[in-house]
């Protein structure tokens, strides 16, 4: 996993599957599709805990963040089935 510190051309999508402690680890990694003027389009996702990280990354960002929430019938429990 690269949080920070690596550079690839042309990278158009970044998914955060956590959300990083620190804001500024946030901003350098959906940083990564926007190099040079270019756009892109950054996708999180924020279980419980994470959560909590939101309010200091929009601080950092000077803006709120659109989050949404999956619909209930994705919520549920999935049953584990044993070998």
């Amino acid at each position: 996993m690269a949080g920070r510190g690596i550079h690839i051309d042309g990278i158009s999508h970044v998914i955060n599957f956590t959300l990083p402690e620190v804001p500024d680890d946030y901003v350098h990694r959906i940083g990564r599709t926007g190099r040079a003027g270019a756009a892109g389009v950054s996708i999180s996702f924020a279980g419980e805990d994470d959560s909590y990280q939101l309010p200091s990354i929009e601080t950092l960002l000077g803006r709120k963040i659109s989050c949404e929430t999956p619909p209930t019938h994705l919520l549920r429990a999935v049953e584990r089935k044993r070998p």
